[in-house]
């Protein structure tokens, strides 16, 4: 995995339907190229899956993450036996055993039940809970019948083309180009993919940054996504935790890894603690058992 790589992670997990000459015309490189990187990743197990779900706007319901260090003596067992439960999405196991579990609520009643769930079974003394911030705010319409049907046959193929979708559902091929770009305008659905990094030549590192009192969220993480563009996968902060932000990156090395660090450092922020993470994995959630349904 290099540079090149982390890009199309970068745009294939905020829209996993691109096609391969948007992405070619993006990254300035050939089609052939793109397409050959592409399969390179999959054939290597590094994009795993492409997934297609209602978005968490769409079903109102809220991304939560919990983490801390465990006092279990295995974390692929612990890992094992919460991906059974039907909120989580992702378990991420780093350095002294400091778990990242990722899961979608219903509602806020909900998630006191699954955040005591997930202490206990992880053996977490004193989990972090963060709830996400979302980047929209509007409601949107409603996602229809037609639209939970075209999503439930893009669900573990999200780059599914349009004539097969038409084929699956029974819908004209204009009904569901119609569809998918009324979801996509309205972020009703969420186009992403699932990764594991070859752990052999990558380094992904978290890192928690505390910030200063009074500091605007918003333009620290936009100066991340541009300062640090050749390295990041994930940026977020949360509602419910004012003055942190999670900064998941990608290096070749330890050493890369480090000078991030020590970049982080002077940049005046209260703290900085980097988490190197070991394995990840995933797991269908509700949403993908309410698509089965419809």
């Amino acid at each position: 995995m290099d540079e090149i790589d982390l890009i199309f992670w970068q745009k294939l997990s905020v829209n996993s339907r691109l096609t391969y000459r948007e992405l070619a015309e993006m990254i300035d490189m050939s089609v052939s190229t793109v397409h050959k990187r592409i399969k390179r990743l999959e054939e290597d197990g590094i994009i795993t899956a492409y997934i297609a779900r209602p978005s968490i706007l769409a079903l109102n319901c809220l991304a939560v993450v919990i983490y801390g260090t465990s006092n279990a003596r295995s974390m692929e067992a612990v890992s094992k036996e919460l991906g059974q439960h039907e909120n989580i999405l992702s378990i991420a196991i780093a350095s002294g055993k400091f778990l990242y579990i990722s899961a979608i609520v219903r509602n806020i009643s909900e998630l006191q039940d699954y955040s005591s769930y997930v202490s206990r079974t992880a053996q977490i003394s004193d989990p972090t809970i963060g709830i996400v911030n979302l980047p929209y705010t509007s409601f949107p319409e409603p996602l229809t019948g037609i639209d939970y049907k075209i999503l439930k046959s893009l669900n573990r193929d999200a780059r599914k083309p349009i004539i097969d979708i038409a084929d699956d559902t029974g819908l004209s091929a204009k009904t569901v180009r119609k569809h998918l770009d009324r979801m996509i305008e309205n972020n009703l659905a969420s186009f992403s993919i699932e990764w594991t990094p070859l752990y052999k030549d990558s380094f992904v590192t978290v890192f928690h940054i505390d910030l200063n009192e009074g500091t605007d969220m918003n333009s620290i993480i936009k100066h991340f996504y541009d300062k640090y563009s050749q390295n990041i996968i994930f940026c977020a902060g949360f509602s419910n935790i004012p003055n942190l932000i999670l900064l998941e990156t990608w290096s070749r090395t330890a050493r890369d890894s480090q000078l991030i660090l020590e970049e982080l450092q002077t940049e005046g922020f209260k703290d900085v603690i980097p988490h190197i993470f070991l394995s990840i994995g995933w797991y269908e959630c509700w949403i993908d058992q309410l698509l089965r349904t419809k």
